[in-house]
């Protein structure tokens, strides 16, 4: 199957918008990040804003976006009422950050951090048809949900880094890296299931993967950029960043934002790279039949 690319931005830039919808749920529960809450919450709007307008691309005419209102079944109605679930709590809770409402915020960011689960797991949900056994797999929405989290931890810690107090810079550490291992954990879960999902054909298989066709996309884009890298960069981090309870000196900061940049630019491509993989293995059982 050819790449579907609205759909992927979509996917990309829904899951990195997801990941900081839990990420402001975590510094509310936390009483964190009070500084840059308005930033977050900003920059997931955006996020969901042009994920959701990339989507439209994929329907040809972006009025037919209205048209699946009237099929409640379809995942793409579900897709687009939680994307505008999203969207209203994000919009609600940016407001509200401007101000200090403690208890409303605290509402708000919970129910963020659900939408932000919920959303990815929807969105991945969506693909799961049994007449493609690369994605009949729970693993495609967990490695939707793993990715998201991975990526928009990492970023949401940036910000915390750039424009929040230092003081939050260590817990902000902890959930980046917490991002990164769900992200490479869901990520090696859904390739295991490309590996042995039924109906075995070698246009789906391991092999292609490993040392066929889609290897180099597999080993550089998935393997070294999307895993290796991230894991190694969040663990110099916190190896050389701010600990907590110390006064958080500017170098260590500023330090810490080139290696979490550098780890978000790879938990980017590790999800583009797998969700290209994840089409070219999309291979139907219709060989099977005819």
């Amino acid at each position: 199957m050819d790449v579907q690319w609205p759909l992927l931005i979509f996917s990309v830039l829904l899951g990195m918008g997801s990941g900081l919808l839990v990420f402001i749920g975590i510094g509310e529960l936390k009483g964190a990040f009070k500084k840059v809450r308005f930033a977050l919450a900003v920059t997931a709007l955006v996020l969901l804003a042009a994920g959701g307008i990339a989507s439209t691309f994929h329907l040809g005419h972006i009025d037919r976006a209205f048209h699946i209102l009237g099929n409640m079944a379809s995942g793409l109605s579900r897709e687009l009422f939680a994307v505008a679930f999203a969207g209203v709590v994000t919009l609600v809770y940016a407001v509200l950050a401007r101000k200090d409402y403690p208890g409303a915020s605290k509402v708000l960011g919970i129910l963020a951090l659900i939408a932000g689960i919920v959303l990815p797991l929807t969105a991945g949900a969506s693909f799961m048809m049994p007449a493609r056994p690369a994605w009949d797999s729970f693993t495609l929405p967990l490695m939707y949900l793993g990715t998201g989290l991975g990526m928009g931890f990492v970023l949401a810690a940036v910000v915390v880094y750039l424009k929040g107090d230092a003081e939050d810079a260590p817990l902000a550490l902890r959930v980046a890296i917490i991002g990164v291992a769900c992200s490479i954990v869901t990520m090696a879960a859904y390739v295991a299931a490309i590996a042995f999902a039924p109906f075995g054909h070698e246009s789906r298989s391991l092999a292609r993967l490993t040392h066929g066709t889609l290897a180099v996309e597999f080993w550089v884009g998935v393997v070294l950029l999307g895993m290796v890298v991230p894991a190694a960069l969040v663990a110099l981090a916190a190896k050389r960043g701010p600990k907590a309870g110390a006064s958080g000196e500017a170098a260590l900061l500023k330090q810490g934002v080139g290696y979490l940049g550098f780890a978000l630019v790879g938990l980017i491509v590790g999800s583009v790279v797998l969700r290209t993989i994840m089409y070219a293995v999309a291979t139907s059982v219709e060989s099977l039949i005819y």
